[in-house]
């Protein structure tokens, strides 16, 4: 007791600087102290986006201390977006398995036995149902997936997508596909339909693209954005963390993304849902393990299967602060692998920069979280769902204008 009260007459009451301001909290570039997130989140915030990204400076960011990261991509995420709005999206697999790719993550391949039986391409009430019910349930994007390798020599399914697109956008809803790639005039008639976006993801770096995929290059990939983004169409592209990349792959991934043309108005991020019968289907290593077989790999020794692990949650956070501080104004969509996460977790993925989410039972062919503990959570959290965005007066003139350089052109 002594003690305690020989203590008291040092308290002192806490002082409040009536000049303290948010912005203070962010460290001046200056400092020795600033983490390359501070430095290049506040950058960002005076100068906007940039496409001239360098590699370094990028994985300067993605290395920074993880709560620092997270702060001032929430900070870069607040000046840019409404932070507490989130895009609804619904994902269909509109004509399921069967697919003549390798991609090493997914059960729609037909090289794989994942007990998946290829389907043909759903009608048009069965997918403007689905839809319907979508939007009923708050999503405002509809997303069609077709497990094709690309849309040569399917003229006939690909003016049955044109027609579904025209219904959806009729609804009031965002449209978007993901068809594999697509040529430059199919490009123009997805736009002049009123298709929203066009998800094509990169999955990877360049550099470890050739272990995931063998059977479409990283260039063909590159060329589909091309088209795309010559077509007014929004391009969606991100990549998929735990294919037993390491971390120079993710900010490779990044990088790319970061200094395309024009940055991606989507960028999804997902964990790999590893699938029974894919090469990728073993998530069981700890982390020492997996540094081991790093190595191992590293030294071609044993294959990337070999030393996968779910992803955890701080991975996720520091691929969505760092794409939200180099892509400000791009939607950054948790995406696959949501389902492992609980509703703390996604929280701090949302503080973070993530602004767009999957809804719905299923991605394709993979679980999805519950209608209700999605609306629970967006309740809890004080999220509220993003409104459509339609950009009608750009629309026709873009159209008319791809369309004449695709006429000009040998394709």
């Amino acid at each position: 007791m002594l003690m305690i009260r020989s203590l008291r007459p040092r308290l002192r009451p806490l002082i409040f600087n009536s000049s303290f301001s948010y912005s203070s909290l962010s460290s001046s570039p200056s400092s020795s102290s600033s983490s390359a997130a501070a430095v290049q989140a506040e950058r960002t915030i005076r100068e906007g986006p940039r496409n001239d990204w360098s590699r370094d400076e990028i994985k300067s960011v993605y290395d920074s201390p993880v709560l620092d990261l997270l702060f001032h991509g929430a900070q870069v995420h607040r000046h840019a977006h409404n932070f507490r709005e989130v895009q609804q999206c619904t994902l269909l697999s509109v004509k399921t398995g069967g697919c003549s790719e390798d991609c090493s993550y997914c059960p729609q391949s037909s090289r794989y036995d994942t007990g998946l039986k290829a389907q043909k391409l759903m009608n048009k009430d069965a997918v403007l149902q689905a839809a319907e019910k979508a939007k009923e349930a708050g999503s405002t994007r509809f997303c069609m997936g077709a497990a094709w390798r690309d849309t040569v020599g399917r003229k006939t399914n690909f003016n049955q997508i044109l027609e579904y697109v025209k219904e959806i956008r009729g609804m009031g809803m965002e449209v978007c596909c993901t068809l594999g790639m697509i040529e430059k005039q199919q490009a123009v008639e997805l736009k002049k339909a009123g298709l929203t976006a066009y998800n094509h993801n990169l999955d990877t770096s360049r550099e470890y693209y050739p272990n995931i995929i063998t059977t479409r290059s990283y260039d063909e990939r590159l060329e589909t954005l091309q088209f795309v983004r010559e077509a007014g169409i929004n391009v969606c592209s991100g990549g998929i963390i735990g294919l037993g990349e390491a971390e120079e792959d993710r900010v490779g991934l990044l990088h790319t993304l970061a200094t395309l043309p024009t940055h991606p108005e989507s960028v999804p991020i997902n964990a790999l849902v590893a699938v029974k019968g894919t090469p990728l289907e073993d998530q069981k290593l700890t982390p020492t393990a997996r540094v081991v077989s790093q190595f191992l790999h590293q030294r071609h020794l044993i294959a990337a299967s070999s030393f996968l692990q779910p992803v955890e949650i701080w991975e996720m956070i520091r691929m969505i602060a760092t794409a939200r501080i180099v892509m400000p104004k791009a939607m950054v969509r948790l995406s696959a692998g949501r389902v492992r996460f609980n509703m703390s977790e996604q929280a701090l993925c949302f503080l973070a920069g993530a602004n767009s989410i999957f809804t719905g039972e299923k991605l394709l062919t993979t679980p999805n979280n519950d209608f209700d503990a999605d609306q629970l959570m967006f309740k809890v959290l004080g999220l509220t769902p993003k409104a459509p965005s339609f950009d009608e007066t750009s629309t026709p003139f873009e159209a008319e204008r791809c369309e004449e350089a695709t006429a000009s052109s040998s394709c």
